[in-house]
């Protein structure tokens, strides 16, 4: 009746570190996106 589990955490750091990567990556698109000025139509001045 363990229930108790032993997590090492070392282990899980490269997961971590993937997934830091990926958030920034996708953050730093977002903010060139919103960052973005509006496109003009042709017939407009």
């Amino acid at each position: 009746m363990d229930s108790f589990t032993y997590v090492n955490i070392f282990e899980t750091k490269g997961l971590e570190y993937l997934l830091l990567l990926s958030f920034w990556v996708l953050f730093v698109f977002l903010v060139r996106y919103l960052s973005k000025p509006p496109k003009r139509r042709p017939g407009s001045r």
